[in-house]
């Protein structure tokens, strides 16, 4: 498995135009969190058929986020490992367009959701304190700049710890989706006219 101290990748347009999938970016998930797979391993965890994930794995390698580079096994049994281009993929919001950013971003947070409902739905308990394991919801207020670097701070720790460890005994895999964003609360403003035509409208009928 690559350092994680080495630097990160960071995601091209054409890459981020691939992972418009939910199971690309699963795929994508599953490397970061385990290290470098066979196709075989990756649906093991992915608790898909290996067919299933190779029209996947070729449009990834295609544009460059996964790379082969080794094979796994002895004589005839042997198999491509894939590995990502880095120990961690990020998308660059400074030359990717928005409208792709959006695009994976949403398909991150259906991912996510669906994780979630599942969980939500089959988990007799979601777990209290430290071992809850099923939590949703949404949080807005107003915050100072320095809170803001408090958030950001916080995020960043939460992806280190995401992180840091991969399959094994005594581990349980997690996601965390998330969404920070500006809500708009007190800045929203009419357009001139919006509040005439609505009575007019309404003197209509």
């Amino acid at each position: 498995m690559m350092s994680r101290t080495s630097t990160s990748h960071r995601i091209t347009r054409t890459e981020a135009r691939a992972l418009a999938s939910a199971t690309r970016q699963e795929i994508v998930d599953a490397l970061m969190s385990a290290g470098p797979c066979t196709v075989a391993r990756l649906a093991e965890l992915l608790g898909r058929r290996p067919d299933a994930l190779y029209f996947h794995i070729r449009a990834l390698e295609r544009v460059g986020l996964i790379k082969s580079d080794s094979q796994a096994g002895t004589g005839r049994e042997t198999a491509a490992v894939y590995r990502l281009p880095g120990p961690t993929v990020k998308l660059d919001y400074d030359t990717t367009p928005r409208k792709d950013i959006c695009r994976v971003v949403r398909n991150a947070v259906k991912l996510s959701l669906r994780e979630f409902e599942r969980a939500c739905l089959n988990e007799r308990h979601a777990g209290e304190g430290a071992d809850r394991r099923v939590w949703g919801g949404r949080i807005t207020g107003w915050v100072s700049a320095d809170q803001l670097a408090h958030i950001n701070r916080l995020l960043a720790e939460l992806h280190e710890t995401l992180r840091s460890g991969g399959p094994g005994a005594g581990r349980t895999a997690v996601s965390l989706g998330f969404l920070l964003a500006p809500s708009g609360f007190g800045e929203r403003v009419r357009k001139p006219g919006n509040r005439s035509r609505v009575r007019t409208k309404e003197r209509g009928h």
